[in-house]
């Protein structure tokens, strides 16, 4: 069964009208918006008055018809929702949680992937300009620790 546009009830209720399709482009933009920002399919479903199914073979069409999109435009998605997970970690390592640096620790990893830094870095050429020559770096640590100077004793004293 091939389904045409969404049909909506008409404002006295006795009739359903076909959506029109700039109703259905920005009802497909709220729904990308929506998944971005982690609303699962159902609650998106229920919120747009549409079905579960109905919702998942919209999303499907609509990612395979942005396949194509440059890559440009993927980044960018990414650095947005990875900066909505930092200000969550983040709060969570202000108030206390030590188990929240990880998370912040990682998050600023993949920032740093994605803005072009990074031994990962594929992102180079599409973030746009970066800085001129490879990223500063610490100097790698030594790989032993000198060994830590002996305190002199005291020889020959009496108590």
């Amino acid at each position: 069964m091939t389904r045409g546009a969404e049909r909506k009830p008409a404002e006295n209720g006795s009739k359903r009208r076909r959506a029109t399709k700039r109703e259905l482009a920005q009802r497909d933009l709220r729904l990308i918006e929506k998944l971005a920002a982690g609303v699962t399919i159902e609650e998106i479903a229920a919120n747009e008055g549409i079905s579960p199914q109905w919702a998942r073979e919209r999303k499907a069409a609509i990612l395979a018809k942005r396949a194509i999109d440059p890559p440009h435009e993927f980044i960018q998605l990414q650095i947005r929702r990875l900066s909505e997970a930092m200000l969550v970690a983040y709060s969570a390592m202000s108030d206390g949680d030590l188990h929240a640096v990880d998370h912040v620790v990682k998050i600023v990893r993949e920032l740093d992937r994605y803005h072009g830094f990074g031994p990962h870095s594929n992102a180079q050429s599409l973030a746009g300009p970066g800085p001129a020559g490879p990223p500063l770096a610490l100097p790698a640590p030594p790989t032993r620790l000198p060994a830590p100077e002996s305190e002199p004793t005291m020889t020959g004293a009496t108590s």
